[in-house]
């Protein structure tokens, strides 16, 4: 350890340390003394490095200005005068973690780099940033980012613009999030937590400046603030900056931040809401009912622990029966669960989709009982001890997925840090683990049930009720109300309206002095590495399969992919496909029955999922290999049982449970329902791509082309559900055949030895199957320049081409190109301006262009500024040091610290795309090399791409109605 308790280092007292295992670092709880700073630090060895500083926000309404001050704060301070620093940063840095996030009761701002200087430059940006905000001073950044009334002339209709106001309009458009909404504010009436942090789109607009900058005089200051560093890196040092250079100037204070407990209720409350649908859909089967637990602030870290078991063994694992009994009893198409522990009080939700209004109580009914009789009779052990497995194995594993697992610890941390309690205990799970092992002798799970649920009462139960048009009722009301305030303003009034607007959209269209950019840190391209680091799979045959290893360290798990080319298949058969890798492991099989195989996967692997995918190759758009791709981990020592449970579930999975067939395939529908609006980007550009390439076509049928096919097979499956079991049979026996087999090890010869010792258990009842070459599929013409109608209150606008069908190359000035188009034109054009949370391009080696925009409440004015495109860069002019910056931040996605398992995986992606690492080397050249004069000459390419007839939208009734000239075809999503 580096320092001993008491010790003042750098104004900072050592309050407490410890070794945390789980963690592999030495974890120092400190305090600043003199401004009352609360400092967290995790010592190890990982050159990843973390910091946050977070303070504890604590509203009294739902104006949203927790989250408006998060966006406003990153808008210029009192070192970095510039308009965005935020964009400045994410334009030239090589931050592998870089964004602000406000939860109900917080708000964080974390960065994460593995470059030295540049994670100090990070820092000293955000610090100045929290501290010293030019938003306290300046009305047009609460404008821009919160809310203002827009007015373009007299005869304009008066409208309400801004970034979080749009945001918040979008991110409350799914009937879930306003369930959660509602619930909240029942569940916690005297409490923060019953008001929207984020900001409510009906209240955002009564936030008042002197509100606002009252805000930041409350909470953000030292004394109500959470420092937390991770990582190896020169303490000394940033405890000497953080002392001199910020936090020595405040003196500690009183602030009143604190998260009050809600008093228990006396009995269960019982609410009804309704939340929009279009007028097109179906009221049937579209309410949600939900019951929201309340639980004490005074749980133990392993009694938390504890229910995130219980409520995967109740609810989520194949099996689990509180959901069997709700399914049963015919009260919805799937029940889901979550439990919450980020909250002073946790919250256990229980949630059933597919549902009727009127089945509110009966829901509730059987939810009491069931859980009643689980406490009576008794858990089962084994799905416990099952669960729990799967908890450790997830734990240990560390996977998240190339992001910083530092600030995962760091907000992990925050769960009891925020409410007073040791922070390194958050982060220990070992000895719980071990406790919950000895407790599933005894009735320690049945009791917290008992404790925390049945003998509870503070409950809320709720139903969301769908309501026809009520989206643009509410939209209506909202213009009505506007053009009355309009109507109630003098010439003098609406002049200074008109002005203001005028104002601001200079401020925002304006650039950026070279004196103000000159203030924001930079690396050079010196600091940026010129190798590609690369692994060779090695490559051999086993029984006439091609088998492929990555060699690298695991921690002693082994991950095994195994590829089946769809090459047997017809395009009528991809669907099917589609469906069959979501069934698969949670139907029964010719040994064990579906909930006794999930028990048996969580006891000795550490998962299997299924999935269809097309491995495109890299130069060729309408190139790609059609497969469905198995992934699966287990410990090493687990190995054969791993080998085992895939080869039951692969060959002898079955088809003829149609009861539980329909169980599944409505809990697949009801997920797509909930879900789909919010994923409307990613699913307008895979449409979108269907449009100009084989490959689009073939990722577009996993998209809303899958998603109108489960609505049909959901309809249709009482009368054709015979059908659809020979359907799975055949496809699944074309798909799993020895002939076509290929597969992935991916660990060290350990890992590989124990998976080939043991592969007779999966191939042995195999069919070998025909060889046949994969070959493109080719699917009818679909119907092209589409707009999808929701009852969202935003929309998603996609635009593309292939610029290789217009006779242009790919070069890595593409890359860059993203990164200038993405933090300058569309970040100006459709979103500071537009008021969209957000924009993005992609242009691919194989020639695909996309634009797209994220929560835009626009529609034809953002095609318009994609038209604008080719003119904008023409006419570019960048000094060197803009160019290097954009350079720099183009090369921060190759800082992703990879998992051992992502290395494989990427390693296997490179092989079948034919991306070789020496055309990696000519891009990574092409980009740190990158000119002005390299990007202004790609505005032939992006006209071309421009020109390209093809759009795709999803979005709002109203917007869609009033553009519709501009698509070919106008739908409604599934019902």
């Amino acid at each position: 350890m580096k320092w001993k308790l008491g010790d003042m280092v750098h104004g900072f007292r050592v309050n407490a340390m410890s070794h945390i295992e789980e963690v592999n670092s030495d974890a120092y709880v400190m305090e600043h003394v003199k401004s009352g700073a609360r400092l967290m630090y995790l010592d190890n060895d990982d050159d990843n490095k973390v910091f946050y500083i977070a303070f504890r926000t604590t509203p009294d309404n739902s104006k949203g200005v927790p989250h408006i001050m998060e966006h406003s704060t990153l808008c210029g301070s009192r070192k970095y005068p510039l308009k965005e620093p935020f964009v400045e940063l994410a334009k030239g840095s090589l931050n592998t973690f870089l964004n602000a996030i406000t939860w109900p009761d917080k708000t964080m701002y974390p960065i994460a780099s593995r470059n030295d200087v540049d994670f100090h430059n990070l820092m000293d940006v955000y610090l100045d940033a929290v501290f010293y905000p030019n938003c306290l001073k300046n009305p047009q950044i609460l404008m821009q980012e919160g809310w203002h009334y827009e007015l373009e002339n007299k005869e304009a209709p008066l409208t309400y613009n801004g970034v979080v106001y749009n945001e918040m309009k979008g991110a409350l458009s799914s009937p879930e999030a306003i369930m959660e909404d509602r619930a909240m504010e029942k569940l916690f009436p005297d409490t923060t937590y019953g008001v929207e942090s984020g900001g409510d789109p009906e209240v955002i607009p009564t936030l008042s400046f002197r509100e606002f900058t009252e805000f930041h005089r409350r909470f953000y200051h030292p004394s109500n603030s959470y420092i937390y560093l991770y990582g190896d890196m020169d303490i000394d040092k940033t405890l000497e900056y953080l002392d001199g250079e910020y936090l020595s100037a405040f003196d500690r204070r009183n602030v009143d931040s604190m998260v009050k407990t809600q008093a228990p209720f006396g009995k269960r409350i019982s609410v009804t809401a309704p939340y929009g649908i279009a007028e097109n859909e179906d009221t049937e089967g579209k309410a949600i009912h939900a019951l929201y637990n309340a639980f004490n602030d005074h749980m133990s870290t392993m009694d938390s622990l504890a229910f995130r078991i219980l409520n995967y063994v109740l609810i989520d694992m194949d099996g689990a029966p509180l959901k069997q009994a709700v399914l049963d009893a015919g009260l919805g198409s799937d029940l889901s669960g979550s439990y919450g522990d980020s909250y002073k009080q946790p919250v256990w939700i229980v949630e059933v989709t597919g549902s009727e209004v009127g089945k509110q109580q009966a829901f509730a009914d059987v939810v009491d009982s069931t859980l009643r009789s689980i406490a009576l009779k008794g858990l089962d052990k084994d799905m416990l001890e099952a669960a729990l497995n799967r908890t450790e194995f997830t734990a240990r594993e560390n996977d998240y997925q190339g992001r910083p697992k530092g600030l995962f610890y760091g907000v992990r941390a925050m769960d009891l840090w925020l409410y007073d309690r040791d922070p390194m205990e958050a982060l220990r799970y070992i000895d719980d683990i071990n406790t919950l092992r000895d407790n599933l002798k005894t009735n320690y799970f049945e009791n917290l049930l008992l404790r925390y649920v049945i003998k509870n009462p503070h409950q809320v139960l709720i139903t969301m009720k769908p309501e026809k048009g009520l989206t643009e009722k509410m939209n209506r009301e909202t213009a009505e109300k506007l053009a009355a305030f309009k109507s109630s303003l003098s010439d003098e009034q609406l002049d200074e309206i008109m002005a203001s607007t005028k104002a601001l959209k200079e401020r925002q269209a304006s650039g950026e002095t070279e004196e103000a950019l000159e203030t924001i840190p930079l690396l050079s391209r010196k600091d940026l590495k010129r190798t590609v680091e690369e692994k060779v799979l090695e490559k051999e045959n086993v029984s006439g399969m091609d088998h492929f290893h990555f060699d690298v360290h695991t921690n002693g798990i082994t991950y095994l992919n195994l590829y089946f080319p769809l090459s047997g298949l017809t395009e009528e058969d991809i669907p099917y496909a589609i469906l069959l890798s979501t069934l698969l492991r949670s139907l029964s099989t010719t040994k064990h029955s579906y909930g006794e195989l999930a028990r048996l996967s969580n006891a000795y692997t550490g998962g299997m999922s299924f999935a269809v995918n097309g491995y495109g190759k890299v130069e060729d758009t309408n190139d790609y290999l059609p497969a469905l791709t198995v992934r699966a981990k287990a410990l090493t020592s687990k190995a054969d049982k791993l080998l085992d449970l895939l080869g039951e579930v692969i060959n002898h999975t079955l088809f003829t449970d149609t009861k539980r067939l329909k169980e599944l395939i409505l809990q697949e529908k009801s997920e797509w329902d909930m879900t789909a609006f919010s994923r409307g980007h990613s699913l307008v550009m895979t449409r979108l791509t269907s449009y100009f390439s084989r490959g689009g076509e073939f990722a577009e049928q996993s998209g809303l082309s899958y998603y109108y096919f489960l609505a049909d097979l959901a309809r249709k499956f009482d009368g054709e559900k015979e059908k659809l079991v020979a359907k799975l049979e055949e496809v699944s026996r074309k798909i799993f055949t020895r002939s076509c087999l290929f597969f992935e090890t991916i660990g060290e010869e350990e890992e590989k030895k124990a998976v080939l010792s043991n592969f007779a258990l999966l191939v042995d009842d195999m069919e070998e199957g025909e060889k046949k070459e994969p070959r493109p599929f080719s699917f009818p013409s679909a119907e092209k320049n589409e707009a999808f109608r929701t009852s969202g209150k935003v929309q998603y606008v996609a635009k593309g081409g292939n610029f290789k069908s217009h006779g242009f190359a790919y070069t890595g000035a593409l890359k860059v190109m993203e990164t200038i188009l993405r933090y300058e034109y569309l970040w100006k054009k459709v979103r500071v301006l537009g008021g969209a949370y957000g924009a993005f391009t992609q242009f691919l080696r194989d020639g695909t262009a996309i634009l797209c925009s994220y929560r835009d409440p626009n529609l034809a004015e953002t095609l318009k500024a994609y038209e604008d495109l080719p003119a904008y860069l023409e006419n570019l002019t960048l000094s060197n040091r803009e160019m290097t910056k954009y350079v720099i931040g183009t090369m921060a996605a190759a800082e992703t610290q990879l998992t051992p398992s992502m290395k494989g995986e990427r390693a296997m992606v490179h092989y079948l795309s034919g991306n070789t690492r020496e055309s990696r080397m000519k891009i990574r050249d092409e980009v740190i090399n990158c000119q002005v004069e390299d990007i202004r000459k790609l505005a032939p390419l992006v006209e071309s791409v421009i020109k390209d007839p093809y759009i795709c939208v999803m979005g709002s009734e109203d917007k869609i109605e009033r553009d519709k000239a501009l698509f070919d075809a106008v739908k409604s999503m599934p019902n």
